[in-house]
């Protein structure tokens, strides 16, 4: 009985044994000889080092793993550059490549989901280099109308990249929707402000990749976070039936928090014990001259009076409005949603046309209501008589 036991034993330890190491991650890396690597773990909402070596003088590194299900991986070089991978289980990642500019030099054997990180990478990075050239050169142009049309040439060219690149995602994710690397394309961003993907005008596509995830890794971190994800959406979208609260005076209103021309984010709910002048509206039109003139001059008629606007503008191409606020030289609170005449910002607002505009008083109560012109500036006026 004894023997028995023993030998029981010993079978469970060498299975234990067996699977403590089931991926392995190597690498031939030209020109990068006695220098270090890092492998990272890249989670929902962080990343973190777990392991790191010196690749030999051939070139060559190794790192063992143990992973139950499909993991994100960043290996770092010493000159900080980057390659993304996705580790799956029994998985031999072979990758290669040369040490300078390895970001764009490198290649991935053993892992079918790594390439799709690549391909997405790669395109990507052709957006953000030709939109960033764009817009350069569009604000490189001297003022002048006579520059007029070659600013809508960029403009143009602009737009058209990034609808471009939102196409070749959500193309993509209908392709790989089985892939985790469908769940990178989901969060991929132009820049700071401009995802890709619009969690509500491509809802289907975070449907999709949530449903492929759950079918094949419902216990993944990364299956987790996209169906939380998703119950946000959802409570976001049962917030828009907001109507009721708009029209009420019980001082509870929605908070906007979006980023002005400098990438700052700015808050409604900031601006404390101030009269407001919340406005929804558009300013790259050939027609908006006018209407922001009219809001210039109840800027520059309240500012030292109490008075703040907050405008959100639902303006489709970033360049142009950045552009029109510094033609302007518009100074009062003017932010962008990227969300354009879709934003959620404005259907929470119960915002049916633009523009359109709210006085909020200090109480937070709504106590006008799509006033303009002389009529805004008279309303104003009574309210800083109370």
């Amino acid at each position: 009985m004894r023997k028995i036991l023993l030998l029981g034993l010993l079978v469970v330890l060498i299975a234990s044994c067996s699977k403590k190491t089931n991926v392995e991650i190597t690498g031939a890396i030209k020109e990068a000889a006695n220098t270090k690597v890092y492998l990272e773990q890249i989670d929902v909402s962080s990343r973190k080092t777990i392991d790191s070596t010196k690749i030999n003088k051939n070139g060559e590194f190794k790192f063992k793993l143990n992973i139950e299900l499909p993991t994100f991986y960043s290996l770092r070089f010493s000159n900080n550059e980057q390659v993304t991978l996705i580790a799956s289980p029994d998985e031999v990642l072979e990758v290669s490549g040369t040490l300078n500019d390895i970001k764009n030099n490198y290649w991935v054997d053993g892992s079918e989901n790594s390439l799709w990180i690549k391909l997405l990478n790669f395109q990507i990075a052709r957006t953000i280099t030709l939109t960033d050239s764009l817009k350069r050169s569009y604000q490189a142009l001297p003022q002048g109308s006579e520059y007029d049309a070659q600013r809508q040439e960029y403009s143009k060219a602009w737009e058209e990249a990034i609808n471009k690149q939102i196409s070749f995602t959500r193309d993509f994710i209908i392709k790989h929707a089985t892939s985790p690397a469908s769940y990178y394309a989901l969060y991929q961003k132009i820049d700071d402000n401009i995802g890709v993907m619009d969690e509500f005008e491509d809802l289907h596509y975070f449907k999709v990749v949530a449903s492929s995830l759950t079918a094949l890794y419902p216990e993944s971190q990364y299956t987790k976070a996209i169906m939380n994800h998703l119950k946000q959406i959802s409570q976001a979208i049962r917030n828009q039936q907001l109507a009721a609260v708009i029209n009420n005076t019980e001082g509870s209103l929605p908070d906007i928090n979006l980023p002005d021309v400098n990438g700052k984010n700015v808050s409604l709910n900031s601006l404390k014990s101030k009269l407001i002048v919340l406005d929804f509206g558009l300013i790259t039109a050939k027609e908006s001259q006018e209407y922001i003139d009219q809001m210039k001059s109840v800027y520059n008629k309240f500012k030292n009076r109490g008075v703040e606007i907050y405008m959100v503008c639902l303006d489709k191409n970033k360049l142009l409005w950045e552009d029109v606020i510094k033609t302007n030289k518009i100074n009062w609170i003017c932010v962008w949603d990227e969300g354009a005449l879709q934003s959620r910002a404005a259907s929470t607002w119960n915002v049916k046309s633009v523009p359109a505009n709210y006085i909020i008083n200090q109480k937070k109560e709504i106590v006008g209501k799509n006033l303009y012109g002389s009529r805004l500036e008279d309303r104003l006026n009574d309210l800083l008589k109370k």
